[in-house]
């Protein structure tokens, strides 16, 4: 598999999964809680080098241990699959910490988010080691139903904006 396929699987999943949220939640503890629990997402992403987005199906656990909820699983794309690892610590109704503990191919700089509205929106960077290219994303989840939906964005230098970049929705097993 392709390292920038694998890294945006990767991201995409750790990002929706480490977030996902009861819209009732006072604090990102409450909302990190609700996601405890076995979860298969399907949904699409557009893929550093590709112009269209690709089919992603994922699997994750999530366990909740007090200060942060602890996310493992897989996800793949027509280019393969990648495990998934990451911690995401919260204290009010903000949260921080690695989503994921190592990316091949890629190192989180800066991952921060709070509540805002019953979503969780959270900002994070990352830099590839081969080029030293920074990519700029946002997560916005919203939960709904018996599961939640993380929308993915990618900073457009270019444009000075962030656009869309993929969408995964999440239901419990």
């Amino acid at each position: 598999m392709k390292t920038d396929t694998c890294t945006a699987i990767v991201l995409a999943l750790a990002l929706a999964a480490g977030t996902g949220v009861p819209a009732r939640a006072d604090t990102a503890s409450d909302f990190l809680k609700g996601l405890e629990g076995s979860w298969r997402g399907r949904g699409s992403a557009i893929l550093p080098g590709r112009e269209k987005a690709e089919r992603i199906t994922c699997q994750v656990t999530n366990d909740f241990q007090g200060e942060a909820l602890v996310v493992k699983g897989e996800c793949a794309s027509t280019q393969g699959k990648a495990a998934v690892s990451g911690r995401l610590s919260h204290a009010g109704d903000k949260v921080s910490g690695s989503f994921i503990d190592a990316v091949q191919g890629a190192k989180m700089t800066t991952s921060a988010g709070s509540l805002s509205g019953g979503n969780l929106v959270v900002s994070s960077s990352f830099v590839e080691n081969a080029t030293g290219n920074l990519t700029r994303t946002r997560q916005v989840i919203r939960k709904g139903g018996s599961g939640f939906k993380a929308d993915f964005f990618t900073y457009d230098n270019a444009s000075g904006a962030y656009q869309p970049s993929g969408s995964i929705t999440f239901s419990a097993q």
